[in-house]
Formats: C-alpha cells, sequence, structure tokens
C-alpha cells in the first residue's frame, strides 16, 4: 500500500491561515478588554449596569459581524488553498464563523423570533453561541490531527487544539449549569463561576494562538521539503554532469 505524502496544509501561501488566527486571537482578547473595563467601571461605579449592557451588546453587534464575515472570507480562501482532508476541515470550519455573528443576536433568535420559553435565557443564549464556535472547530482540530497527510507537528498542535476547544467551551456552560440547577447558592460553584468566567474569555484566544502555530509548523515543513527538493536536484544534476 503506498504510503501518503505529507503535504503543507495550504498551497503556495500561508497568510489567509496566519490572518485567521490573528483576527480569531485579536477578537477573543477584544472582547476580553472590553468586558473587563467596562465591568471594572461599573463595580466603581462609573457607568451604570444599563450603560455596562449596552456597550457590551454594541460590541458584540457591531465587532460580532465584523469578525463573522472576516471569518468566513478567510476559511473561504484557506479552502481555495488546501487540498484534500485539509480542505474538508476548513469546509466544516467555515461554520464557526457564524458564532461571532450569534453572540448579539441568539437572544433575539430564540425569544423574539422562535418564540421560546426557557429559564436563565441569557444563559442558553450565550450557550448557542459558544456551541455553533466550539463544535465546528473541534470538528476541524479533529480531522486536521487524524489526517496522514498533515505534518507530524500540525498533529500535535491539533491534537492539543481539541481540549483546548472543549474546554474554554464547556466548563463554563458546566458550571452555569450547576450555578442554576444543582447547586444553587453553593460558595463552592460560585468560585467556579469566577473561574468559569476567566475562562470564557479564552475561546477565541487560544484556538487563534493555536492557528497560528498550524501555520508556523506548516510553512516550516514547506521550507524544509522545498529546501530538499532543491538539494535532490542539485544533486542529480551533478551526478548526471
Amino acid at each position: 500500500m503506498k504510503r501518503k505524502e505529507k503535504q503543507p496544509l495550504l498551497k503556495q501561501s500561508h497568510l489567509p491561515l496566519i490572518l485567521l488566527g490573528a483576527v480569531m486571537a485579536l477578537f477573543g482578547l477584544a472582547s476580553a478588554l472590553v468586558w473587563s473595563i467596562s465591568s471594572s467601571q461599573a463595580m466603581r461605579g462609573l457607568i451604570t449596569v444599563g450603560q455596562l449592557r449596552t456597550r457590551i451588546a454594541a460590541f458584540e453587534s457591531t465587532g460580532g459581524l465584523i469578525t463573522g464575515i472576516a471569518f468566513f472570507v478567510l476559511f473561504l480562501w484557506c479552502i481555495v488553498l488546501s487540498r484534500y482532508g485539509v480542505r474538508a476541515a476548513f469546509i466544516v470550519g467555515i461554520f464557526a464563523s457564524f458564532a461571532p455573528i450569534l453572540t448579539a443576536r441568539a437572544e433575539p433568535l430564540l425569544f423574539d423570533t422562535l418564540h421560546l420559553q426557557l429559564p436563565a435565557g441569557s444563559v442558553v443564549a450565550g450557550a448557542l453561541a459558544t456551541l455553533v464556535f466550539a463544535l465546528p472547530m473541534t470538528i476541524f482540530f479533529i480531522i486536521l490531527a487524524s489526517s496522514p497527510r498533515v505534518p507530524r507537528n500540525c498533529r500535535w498542535v491539533s491534537l492539543a487544539a481539541i481540549l483546548i476547544v472543549l474546554g474554554t467551551a464547556f466548563f463554563p456552560i458546566l458550571v452555569t449549569v450547576f450555578a442554576f440547577l444543582i447547586k444553587p447558592g453553593d460558595p463552592a460553584v460560585g468560585r467556579m463561576m469566577e473561574v468559569g468566567s476567566q475562562v470564557i474569555k479564552l475561546r477565541y484566544i487560544l484556538p487563534g494562538i493555536c492557528l497560528l502555530l498550524l501555520a508556523f509548523f506548516s510553512q516550516r515543513f514547506q521550507a524544509r521539503r522545498v529546501t530538499g527538493e532543491a538539494s535532490q536536484t542539485s544533486t542529480i544534476q551533478g551526478v548526471t554532469q
């Protein structure tokens, strides 16, 4: 049986993957900063709770829309420049583009448009937006980690990224379920809620960093292969002469 040759993740250029990772990480960082700064101002009485919600909603609405469109374009660019299983991974990953857009629109969609009657509506809406990002990205990294054509370093990064995406997505959800349904008022759950609020800030930052690492290792693999092919060609030419 012929062994499948390993290939870099993208042909010609890794620029779209680098931009995708950078945009993802920067959006996560900006979201964390907006939330932290606004919460600090609200705690000090500089702004009201209503102003806090308005500011965060405005950022999630405008920033989420711009980021979602950027994700979609960059994933599409990666699809064009990829092949085999890597292309399938990017095709699945493109569905994660809807998560930033849905962040500010999940609650109106669920309760105003679909008229659902659920307790803790904002929590359910937040969980939906989180799952829309986490599930495609988890499948994306699973495909890369299991593809024999992907360079070894990229497969290890993808394997680690699976755990990162699942951890940052589901830990805050599980903590919220404990807090509202299983052990309401428990001090230990309150401390876990604080940890969960910090973990959820990493849900875009860490996967974005993983994408940047994938681009780095794939580029390095491509450079080594080009150098090896050039050396082999020069050796053959020398023998021929």
